[in-house]
């Protein structure tokens, strides 16, 4: 099924789970595979004055899963970030600092994120009760899945009902897609790109089954093709650092990626 609606800010959150009980350009399905250097730590960054690329929030650290059915019914990852949207305000620091410390609590110590190590000289307001500034989000799950290798998700469709509504609460405008099919979901987020392009915010959030391979992460979607060789993740995946081409806010933009990053061998 796949569903679509809209809210007011752009915003994209990938999530790869696993069961609870153990816790725009087009999408690059064929496409090689991107570096992320925003993941990539430096010691003692210098703080910049401005956000010059889209971040990549990841809910573990390499070759970690996630809990698909925590606090709330479902990922701790997205339910420290509601938790923060929930704020009257929330800068761009205390969502750095504060959705590591909270996933942490909420798992247990299970879930630590993967957060960019990037400082801002200035604050930066991700959410502000004095805003009128247009903010933008997509929020897309896959969720029914029905292979050997990978079992259903039910938390992370709540957390796609959960995050969208928190989000359209702090003013974005919120698009949505529950197991897209490749071709819906090129659509969709060719859609939410161009509607990114004036908006002063923009986040992607996702989530479903997720693995790493070469130092790379993907989200696959429910027909993945688990009897190919591991190389067709970038055929049949989405590639996660490539989501960043889709977002194209003014002043700031995130992907927040909630899923596994099990090493795929």
């Amino acid at each position: 099924m796949f569903q679509i609606g809209f809210v007011a800010i752009a915003i994209i959150f990938l999530v790869g789970t696993v069961p609870s009980t153990s816790a725009g350009s087009p999408i690059k399905f064929n496409s090689q595979p991107v570096k992320d250097s925003s993941r990539v730590a430096k010691p003692l960054p210098t703080p910049v004055s401005k956000l010059k690329e889209p971040l990549i929030f990841y809910a573990s650290q390499s070759g970690k899963p996630t809990l698909d059915q925590g606090e709330g019914g479902g990922n701790p990852f997205a339910s420290a970030l509601i938790e923060l949207l929930e704020r009257p305000s929330l800068t761009y620091s205390a969502l750095q600092s504060d959705l590591v410390s909270m996933t942490k609590k909420k798992s247990g110590g299970f879930q630590e994120p993967d957060v960019p190590d990037i400082r801002l000289s200035v604050p930066l307001q991700i959410k502000s009760g004095t805003s009128s500034g247009k903010r933008v989000a997509f929020v897309f799950v896959f969720s029914d899945y029905r292979s050997e290798r990978l079992q259903p998700l039910p938390g992370a469709e709540k957390d796609l009902h959960r995050v969208a509504l928190a989000l359209k609460n702090s003013g974005f405008e919120v698009q949505t897609a529950v197991n897209p099919s490749r071709t819906d979901l090129q659509v969709a987020l060719q859609s939410f790109s161009t509607n990114s392009a004036d908006a002063e915010v923009s986040i992607i959030y996702a989530t479903g089954h997720g693995f790493e391979y070469n130092g790379q992460v993907y989200l696959v979607p429910i027909d993945y093709p688990f009897s190919q060789d591991p190389k067709a993740l970038s055929e049949f995946a989405i590639h996660i650092p490539s989501l960043k081409s889709f977002v194209h806010a003014k002043d700031a933009n995130f992907v927040f990626y909630g899923g596994c990053r099990t090493i795929m061998r």
